[in-house]
């Protein structure tokens, strides 16, 4: 479980770091644009696919902060009438659902990157169209270690209840 826990801190880290990065650039970049049109009526050629891009980017990572924070959409309409215990049961089995949806997400992303994305296509500073589209199945990836991480952790404290039930009980 502590293994768990420290695959989490640090990959939320690592994300969190890099979504400050490419907001801070993100917005450096929007900012330099207006000023450059405004005033100089020119602009970066670049900077507009670039910022496309960064949105994606900042969107996926979001969405992964959002995920770690169980801060996701989430309907939880039945758990409101469970038990305790048969609500972490419950949450698991969700959880799994979810990772399976991102499974199938980041394949379909895996998919779209290698087959329908250019090769050549150069965005810009020498970044390929591939390389900034990777982001699609790196963030679903990403969302579905944490939501695995979440099934396990409830499915552990599933048990942890059942047991201290027993307990109780007996």
């Amino acid at each position: 479980m502590n293994i768990l826990r420290l695959l989490n801190r640090v990959l939320t880290t690592i994300v969190s770091s890099f979504l400050i990065l490419s907001l801070a650039i993100m917005l450096t970049m929007a900012v330099t644009q207006v000023l450059l049109r405004d005033i100089f009526h020119t602009g970066i050629i670049w900077g507009d696919i670039a910022a496309r891009y960064m949105v994606m980017w900042v969107g996926f990572m979001g969405a992964y902060l959002a995920t770690s924070e169980d801060r996701h959409l989430r309907i939880d309409v039945f758990t409101r009438f469970l038990k305790p215990g048969a609500r972490l049961w419950f949450n698991a089995f969700s959880d799994l659902f979810a990772a399976v949806i991102c499974y199938f997400l980041m394949r379909a992303g895996w998919t779209f990157v290698v087959l329908g994305m250019d090769e050549k296509a150069i965005l810009f500073l020498n970044l390929s169209q591939k390389t900034a589209g990777m982001i699609v199945p790196v963030g679903f990836a990403l969302m579905m270690i944490q939501f695995l991480i979440r099934m396990i952790e409830n499915i552990v404290k599933a048990l942890r209840h059942e047991s201290e039930t027993e307990v109780r009980a007996s």
